[in-house]
């Protein structure tokens, strides 16, 4: 799935889906294809872009 630096995810036409993140391995992993994917690659992603999108929602109003 598709996502802005916020962890918001988006839909083909590039929109965001309101109330909806994602992060982690769904959503920034460096292998998103699972070719060479290997244990505690995500763990860099998850954990910055988790932030990230727990920071927006928690501004989030609405």
């Amino acid at each position: 799935m598709a996502t802005d630096v916020d962890g918001r995810v988006r839909r083909t036409d590039g929109s965001v889906i309101g109330g909806l993140y994602a992060a982690g391995a769904c959503a920034s992993n460096i292998a998103q294809d699972g070719n060479g994917y290997c244990s505690g690659t995500q763990l860099g992603e998850g954990s910055y872009f988790g932030r990230r999108a727990g920071r927006h929602a928690a501004g989030a109003t609405g």
